[in-house]
């Protein structure tokens, strides 16, 4: 479960999805996820998909409630008279502040939007600039607007959301919240499946399948043949300076410090390579977040912990690894040996 980001810290949020009614259905129930015991907001979404100019989905819109949509996301912040303007204007929209600043965009300005989902073009009014804790790419329009517009195209599938998002009171009160708003959609004809935020993330996650197992697969193959070319350009190393390991023999460096030395040199070297490796991760991982946030929603700051210490904690076992033999033979080497052979 996600925690709610509020200045309490004390709530969470949940996606219900599923629901699939005509307008008055609908409008009833969202109403009835709002009067749920727990649920302080609730507005309607559906994802709209359209393309700006020749860009194909260049940020995510999505349809909602003009009225609640800042009651859900309380942590999003936007001045009360820019709120009011997207209320009054069926054609305005709201927008997270770095699409704006992004492409030089402010309150007045037009965006039209094609659309590849629904026949139906959009053409919005930038009413509102919204601040958020995290790079959401997120613009927000009226969800009548959209519905009534493909009424006139005489689509299909109109009065339908697809997904109501609500914001639960406290934690404590999720499990109860979602049992109450599937026992009340259980009977109907489109029965709501309720679940929070990071569950519905996982879906989509999951929707990978066998891709992740892929991408895991991948990597443990090119830990294993980094381990070997490693391993190879370590003992070509060793043969190299035999000589000068037998002279620090010769001059009294018991084995177990020639071992340390060519393991430590190893590792320095691993982790040297696993520095620039993690650090050209985070550049790209924080320049894919900064041009596709939708697709790359963690920023380089939130990877800071364990996963940025996974990746040197591999280098370094890639260091242990391929320098174990190389120093294993050195410490044998006999002093008599290596000055023997020439390098």
């Amino acid at each position: 479960m996600e925690k709610w980001r509020s200045a309490g810290q004390s709530h969470r949020r949940h996606e219900y999805s599923g629901i699939q009614r005509k307008t008055s259905d609908l409008v009833c129930a969202v109403d009835d996820v709002r009067a749920t015991k727990f649920v302080e907001a609730a507005v309607p979404f559906a994802w709209y998909g359209g393309s700006y100019q020749d860009e194909q989905m260049p940020f995510a819109q999505f349809a909602t409630d003009p009225e609640q949509v800042f009651s859900v996301w309380p942590e999003f912040t936007i001045p009360p008279e820019q709120v009011e303007a997207f209320r009054k204007n069926r054609q305005g929209c709201v927008l997270d502040r770095r699409i704006a600043e992004r492409r030089g965009w402010k309150p007045g300005d037009r965006v039209p939007l094609k659309g590849n989902i629904y026949p139906f073009d959009l053409d919005l009014e930038i009413c509102g600039i919204f601040d958020s804790p995290k790079n959401t790419d997120s613009l927000y329009f009226h969800w009548d607007y959209l519905n009534e517009g493909l009424k006139q195209q005489n689509y299909p599938n109109i009065d339908n959301a697809g997904t109501i998002f609500a914001r639960i009171s406290d934690a404590e009160s999720i499990p109860a919240a979602i049992k109450s708003i599937d026992d009340k959609f259980g009977s109907s004809d489109t029965p709501t499946r309720s679940q929070t935020e990071a569950a519905f993330a996982q879906m989509f996650v999951d929707m990978l399948g066998n891709v992740q197992i892929l991408i895991r697969n991948i990597g443990l193959a090119v830990v294993f043949s980094l381990s070997l070319v490693t391993a190879n350009s370590m003992a070509m190393a060793m043969r190299e300076r035999v000589t000068e390991i037998a002279v620090l023999k010769a001059i009294g460096f018991p084995g177990w410090r020639v071992l340390l030395m060519v393991l430590g040199e190893a590792c320095v070297i691993a982790m040297l390579g696993g520095f620039l490796g993690v650090g050209m991760g985070c550049l790209f991982l924080q320049g894919m977040n900064s041009v596709m946030p939708q697709f790359f929603p963690f920023t380089v700051i939130e990877m800071l912990g364990p996963w940025v210490s996974y990746g040197l904690i591999a280098a370094a076992a890639l260091g242990l690894i391929s320098g174990f033999v190389p120093a294993i033979q050195a410490a044998r080497m006999s002093v008599t040996a290596g000055l023997r052979r020439v390098a």
